[in-house]
Formats: structure tokens, C-alpha cells, sequence
């Protein structure tokens, strides 16, 4: 895929997800789906490496990182430190491309 149109694809997703954040929290496997599936990469290494470009639009478009303590619940708990290279450099040591992507609990949610 060349840089247009990833560029553009992740505008439509960025746009869908901040149109979304009042009504749900976004999982980092939507992230993760949204590069393998829509925008057609195979790759786990790249997966990842497209996501946390996605990831760091997403915190400086105002966004959010943290988890929960189960899934399920109903309050998030924000991680302390919300700086994009913070969020990006955490998620990046927690995701192990070799065992594919992040599933539904995995990492982090976004608000």
C-alpha cells in the first residue's frame, strides 16, 4: 500500500473514530484490525509498526490510553503518563508481533 493511500484510509478511520468516542471506547485490536483488514497488510511486524502510527494520530487528536482492570468493566483506568511517545513507546513493549495481533483485552482502550 503506498503512503496516499494509507494516509488517506487512516483519515477516514481517525474521523469514524472521534465521531464514536462519546458513545464507546475503542480496543487497540480495532486499530489492529482496521490496518490488517482495510488497509490490506499481512505482515505482523508491519501490522504493528502502522498501527502505532495510528495510535500516536489518535493521542494527538485527543485521545486517551488506559485499560481496564476486567473486561467488562466500566471505568477505564488511565494510564499516568497520556504523551503520545509515552503511549506509543509502551504499547510498542507490550505488543508482541510473533504472537500476532492484540485481542479484545489486550494492551490498552482508547477514550
Amino acid at each position: 500500500m503506498n503512503t496516499i493511500d494509507f494516509d488517506a484510509k487512516v483519515k477516514g478511520f481517525v474521523a469514524n473514530c472521534e465521531a464514536g468516542r462519546a458513545e464507546d471506547w475503542l480496543g487497540l485490536v480495532v486499530v489492529a484490525n482496521f490496518v490488517r483488514r482495510r488497509c490490506d497488510v499481512a505482515d505482523n511486524d508491519e501490522v504493528k509498526r502502522l498501527s502505532l502510527k495510528v495510535v500516536r494520530i489518535l493521542m494527538e487528536r485527543g485521545f486517551r490510553a488506559g485499560q481496564f482492570e476486567r473486561y467488562g468493566d466500566s471505568k477505564l483506568i488511565l494510564w499516568p503518563d497520556q504523551a503520545p511517545d509515552a503511549v506509543v513507546a509502551r504499547i510498542d513493549r507490550e505488543w508482541d508481533p510473533a504472537k500476532g495481533d492484540p485481542n479484545i483485552n489486550d494492551i490498552c482502550w482508547f477514550e
